[in-house]
């Protein structure tokens, strides 16, 4: 078996809710985590389950670096994912995404399919050359089984599971 891409161990979050002005004064403690551990290798998937309120978000939000841990440790590929430099956080970006339940939420709007996927490219600059964006987002389309047309409409003009693979697709485009 291979050593896992991403070891969790007594990982905690605890949220500090606070009132008054101006909120200094403490009214109460919410554990949203508390010491989680697993371990992912690589090919495997992990599925968080749970009810409304549980911690699965606060957990993808810790361990994608959206929220600081109060206890506990995270190490991908080797690496203290809560001890990096700026420098390394950007790369590891790269190299970890979230495809959020509610695709709507996550996809703006305002801007086509197209927009959307190679705004990846952008953000981590090497990866794609910008004439070769149309290209790759049109192959990552054919990846996730949406049709090529679909790249220069709007997320309202798809379905559910539509938008669902259109956010596939941008996770998939930084490979």
């Amino acid at each position: 078996m291979a050593d896992p891409i991403l070891k969790v161990r007594r990982l905690s979050k605890v949220f500090e809710m606070r009132s008054g002005l101006p909120f200094r004064r403490r009214v109460r403690r919410v554990e949203a985590l508390r010491q989680v551990d697993f371990d992912l290798s690589p090919g495997e998937t992990l599925a968080i389950v749970g009810e409304s309120g549980s911690g699965k978000s606060t957990l993808a939000r810790t361990l994608m670096l959206l929220e600081t841990p109060s206890a506990g440790t995270a190490r991908f590929d080797g690496h203290d994912i809560f001890g990096l430099d700026a420098g390394r956080r950007q790369a590891l970006r790269r190299e970890m995404q979230m495809v959020f339940q509610d695709p709507w939420s996550s996809l703006n709007p305002r801007r086509t399919i197209f927009d959307t996927i190679s705004e990846a490219w952008i953000v981590h600059p090497g990866l794609v050359d910008p004439g070769q964006f149309r290209q790759r987002v049109a192959e990552v389309l054919d990846t996730v089984g949406l049709d090529r047309a679909a790249l220069d409409k709007y997320p309202n003009e798809f379905s559910g599971g539509q938008r669902q693979r259109i956010a596939i697709a941008r996770a998939l485009a930084l490979q």
